[in-house]
């Protein structure tokens, strides 16, 4: 079964036997020839995933030969997967900004962009521009368009108002970034 999220296997004499891949956690996926004790020569899809600092494998051949629906629509899924995920993964210093313009996405719109906001995650703070936008909060530093931050909205939480906000990720994104205050 393939999912917007992961791809679940099971066995089919044994369901108790199954396996879940989160695209999260795959490198790569590619099909190719594969020799089979069962078919002989057969196509394969081969699932390249990571685990902490470890590297799996898995090797899925078709039940039904010379249907390679499955493993179209499963390469489908991980790239649609893989092209959205600025949508909702914490992005730091990125190419986000191109000639002091707001690199928008898809259906993106840009609601409000307010000079002069200063990121004060570090001791000195720097100065920079502040784009509001439909999917996210995203600041670049005036001085270095590449020192930046998006941070879409399904990975934060505002915790404070008024004339200094402090907008924290969610989740595994504050491993990545402890706070972006603004």
């Amino acid at each position: 079964m393939v999912t917007n999220l992961r791809i679940i296997w099971h066995s089919k004499t044994l369901p108790r036997i199954n396996l879940s891949v989160g695209f999260n956690s795959v490198i790569n996926i590619s099909t190719r020839s594969a020799e089979s004790k069962l078919r002989g020569s057969t196509e394969a899809l081969y699932i390249l995933t990571r685990c902490n600092n470890t590297r799996f494998e898995f090797i899925f051949t078709n039940l039904v030969p010379d249907t390679p629906r499955l493993f179209t629509s499963v390469l489908a899924v991980q790239r649609a997967y893989e092209t959205t995920k600025m949508y909702r993964d914490l992005k730091l210093r990125g190419a986000l900004i191109a000639n002091k313009t707001l690199r928008l996405l898809p259906l993106e719109e840009v609601y409000d962009k307010v000079n002069g906001v200063w990121n004060l995650s570090s001791d000195q703070g720097n100065l920079g521009t502040f784009y509001i936008t439909n999917v996210r909060l995203v600041w670049h530093a005036e001085i270095n368009e590449t020192f930046n931050v998006s941070i879409p909205y399904i990975q934060m939480r505002l915790l404070k108002s008024g004339i200094a906000s402090l907008a924290q990720p969610c989740g595994r994104e504050s491993q990545k970034m402890q706070e972006a205050t603004f």
